[in-house]
């Protein structure tokens, strides 16, 4: 019997209308379903629940209801056990969620019947280098991002790929981001939109002080570095995906490189990455 595990994001405001729907719908083909259990005692499904930690060793499937960001956590903490995920859209763009609501019914059947393919997508290792010691950081599917806080000045970012020197940035920071993540915040930098089934990685700055300052793509087997050229600033941050945050201090060296792991996202062969890329930027005009 296939076990799905569904990850809902109960700060949606549908996810309870959904999650019964595709409850009732996997139902009718003899599914069995787990559900996280903090989401399923608040969502009201408690003989769904099961130890979120265990559940990536007992599921075939993940199916997310939420937006980019809900598939972007389950994409990861799965992807150590080579889990698929599929994402219904209960966001905005979506341009990670794959099936929308008023397509459920559609896409929950060719989901069952596995009517679809798996894309393997390129993740990013950070690592901190601070006072002789290493600070591992969660894995990014989308970006690692090294910008100055809300009333911090300038800053002057040294780049380095495979330990050359590149260019310096003087800017409000740099977006180091997967093809995946092309779609995201680097795009809104400036950056270019890359298909997800080239394995690499490009490098944006965010509101660069120069004219000719350009993103930069390099391949996935590069290693890039990142140092500050003054020791003086105590308001940059880094981010993970956009959720996790952590403070640098003077002297702190940024080492960026691919990952072992590699998310699985569920596509249907109907929605190509060209076609999905129109509608999903003509929705956000």
């Amino acid at each position: 019997m296939q076990t799905i595990g569904i990850y809902p994001n109960p700060k949606k405001a549908a996810v309870s209308t959904v999650l019964k729907m595709v409850i009732e719908h996997c139902e009718k083909y003899n599914i069995k379903l787990l559900i996280p259990q903090d989401e399923a005692v608040e969502l009201q499904y408690p003989e769904l629940a099961c130890n979120r930690k265990e559940m990536s060793n007992t599921i075939s499937l993940a199916l997310t209801l939420g937006g980019d960001g809900t598939l972007l956590n389950v994409a990861k903490e799965v992807a150590s056990a080579g889990i698929p995920v599929c994402g219904i859209n209960l966001g905005q763009l979506g341009f990670l969620t794959h099936i929308e609501v008023s397509h459920l019914q559609t896409g929950l059947n060719q989901l069952l019947v596995g009517d679809y393919r798996i894309e393997e997508r390129l993740m990013l290792e950070t690592v901190i280098s601070r006072n002789n010691k290493m600070i591992q950081l969660p894995p990014a599917l989308n970006d690692v991002v090294v910008a100055k806080g809300g009333f911090s000045r300038l800053i002057r970012l040294n780049l380095y790929i495979d330990n050359q020197f590149t260019e310096v940035y003087p800017a409000d920071g740099l977006i180091i981001a997967t093809s995946t993540g092309s779609t995201g915040y680097s795009l809104s930098a400036g950056g270019p939109i890359i298909s997800p089934n080239l394995k690499v990685t490009v490098i944006t700055p965010i509101c660069p002080h120069s004219l000719n300052s350009r993103s930069l793509i390099i391949s996935e087997e590069e290693e890039v570095k990142i140092s500050f050229q003054e020791t003086t600033h105590d308001d940059v941050a880094l981010t993970v995906d956009g959720q996790k945050v952590y403070s640098l201090i003077a002297d702190d060296i940024i080492l960026v490189r691919r990952s072992p792991l590699r998310a699985r996202l569920v596509r249907f062969s109907k929605n190509g990455f060209y076609e999905t890329l129109h509608s999903k930027l003509r929705r956000g005009d």
